[in-house]
């Protein structure tokens, strides 16, 4: 009798662990982010940034990974920014899709390039005769997240903000 359970409990087990292994093997791997609501004119994945921003002028980055903080400031930041200017979009704002590079990158990493160890992130760049220099930087914390204060003021301070002061 024991013997029957033990072969009924080994089946199991194996049946179990070829459904767990399809499962991983068959899951579609996530689709790339694609831009939340605003910044809608340019978004570049993270591993390709580098190569958007060889070009002499300046950049305005939103570092962002389509999490509950990202969506928080789409919805609460930059959608009541949009409709305070009348405007469907920020052309001047790059969405820079941080989803594949989570695990690649470390926050010490994240701080020398592009001057923030948290994201989502707002950074100004400006790139002269090859060289990078970063700009204002805001970035979300978790006592201190981005509001619709700070993204405007971070507009202003780079001067695309198309509105009223």
């Amino acid at each position: 009798m024991k013997e029957k359970y033990f072969v009924v409990a080994a089946i199991s087990i194996v049946v179990s662990a070829m459904i767990l292994y399809a499962y991983n093997y068959f899951k579609p791997l996530p689709a790339p982010l694609v831009l939340i609501d605003y910044a809608k004119s340019i978004s570049v994945p993270y591993n390709d940034l580098q190569e958007y921003i060889k070009s002499d002028g300046n950049y305005y980055l939103w570092f962002c990974d389509g999490s509950t903080d990202c969506t928080f400031i789409n919805d609460t930041a930059l959608r009541p920014l949009a409709d305070e200017i009348k405007t469907g979009e920020f052309p001047e704002i790059t969405f820079v899709d941080m989803t594949f590079a989570r695990e690649n990158i470390s926050p010490f990493r994240l701080k020398q390039l592009w001057g923030f160890s948290a994201y989502p992130a707002f950074v100004a760049i400006e790139v002269s005769e090859g060289q990078t220099v970063i700009g204002s930087v805001i970035q979300w914390g978790v006592n201190n997240p981005i509001g619709k204060k700070d993204v405007k003021n971070w507009m202003i301070e780079n001067e695309i903000w198309k509105g009223a002061r």
